[in-house]
């Protein structure tokens, strides 16, 4: 814990350095290089490197990605992996950032962590810290003033560490308002940032869902830096709406894992199943969709239910949706579409009893299909 606290604090100052883009002309370049190199060696001190050849190449070609799209273009970002479990990343001034472990366990794509990295340059881009502390001076400007004197003197790290605890009013809530609304900004900010780039700012609201899903489960996620952020459905709604208004599509599967559609070959227990004959079972997110009996035009029945499974793939990826399902009477068949695609046609072979016929089946389909997307909304809700 004492590491964690000692780290944000670190981080807190750095950015408070840094300024607005009105205070920031009273910070040269190359004090603000002098400060981001004292914090830094605090923070390589409390915290080991981890050296991982790949995630280090995929980051910077993030931040290289990004850069010309942010509002500080002349920045030459230096990024370093810390070997931590903690979901975490903080950038300091002098274009340093500070990217956790954990961070990359929790990320889904490289859109996810392409969009931590944009809301970090975002802080970073408009002196957060800074304004925090100017719109609060009377508790702050005498301990960050302090803390200036002690770095610029070459005060050791003891005495700089004491003067940096004045930085906790940050963690106590003091000036949570203002957190707020500078995450909001930096949220926006990181969204355009991501739609000049080649990445999907859909990234940035499926990170922030999960965290806020968190709190569902226990009062005070352990999110490290994010951990005093906003997590709320306010947060997550007005970053989709600035999404929209940038006039792109919100397709959450594009930026995510999930697991497609499957089907397995079943018949008695202890015999061997011929995949080409067997009824074949395809499941989707925990729910069985159709059990299929009859080839149809394809050589086998295993052969028939991986062509449904492709198509049903094809379309959740392309982020279908349920008023997309529809079903189709073609003479005595019935076809289930997918955003107007066949995804299965039923003929009267597929029907298993008598009492049931293919728009039966038919709409069995689409009603466990409905089920499984319910059920993987309330995952991406609460899980």
């Amino acid at each position: 814990m004492r590491v964690r606290r000692f780290i944000i604090v670190a981080c807190v100052l750095a950015l408070v350095l840094s300024a607005s883009s009105a205070l920031a002309k009273r910070w040269s370049e190359e004090q603000e290089n002098a400060v981001g190199a004292e914090v830094a060696a605090h923070i390589e001190e409390q915290y080991e490197a981890w050296e991982d050849e790949d995630a280090q190449k995929q980051i910077e070609e993030i931040v290289t990605e990004l850069a010309p799209y942010t509002d500080r273009q002349d920045v030459k970002y230096i990024v370093k992996l810390l070997d931590t479990d903690e979901v975490n990343a903080c950038s300091i001034p002098g274009g340093r950032i500070y990217v956790h472990r954990g961070l990359l366990e929790e990320v889904e794509s490289v859109d996810e962590l392409a969009a931590v990295m944009a809301h970090e340059i975002a802080h970073n881009c408009t002196y957060d810290a800074m304004e925090q502390a100017e719109r609060n001076k009377k508790l702050f400007i005498g301990g960050i003033t302090a803390a200036l004197v002690a770095i610029f003197v070459g005060a050791d790290s003891s005495e700089i560490s004491g003067v940096l605890a004045a930085g906790m009013y940050v963690r106590q809530g003091i000036l949570s308002r203002y957190s707020i609304e500078m995450e909001q900004r930096a949220d926006m900010n990181a969204v355009r940032y991501l739609v000049g780039s080649k990445y999907n700012p859909t990234g940035l609201l499926t990170f922030m869902e999960r965290l806020a899903a968190e709190t569902y489960k226990r009062a005070r996620p352990d999110y490290g830096i994010y951990e005093t952020h906003p997590q709320s459905t306010e947060r997550c709604g007005y970053i989709i709406e600035a999404i929209y208004d940038a006039g792109l599509e919100i397709n959450r599967r594009a930026v995510t894992k999930w697991e497609p559609p499957s089907f397995e070959s079943i018949g008695p227990e202890d015999a061997e199943i011929d995949p080409q004959t067997a009824p074949a079972k395809i499941s989707l997110w925990g729910e069985e969709i159709v059990t299929i009996t009859y080839p149809g035009e394809y050589p086998g029945i295993d052969k028939r239910a991986e062509a449904i499974c492709n198509n049903l793939r094809e379309a959740l990826a392309a982020d279908l949706v349920l008023y997309e399902i529809r079903t189709a009477t073609d003479g005595e068949a019935v076809t289930v579409t997918l955003r107007d695609k066949p995804m299965m046609r039923i003929c009267a072979e597929d029907v298993q009893s008598e009492d049931s016929s293919p728009q039966a089946v038919a709409d069995g389909i689409v009603r466990a299909l409905a089920r499984a997307m319910h059920r993987e909304e309330l995952a991406r809700r609460y899980h």
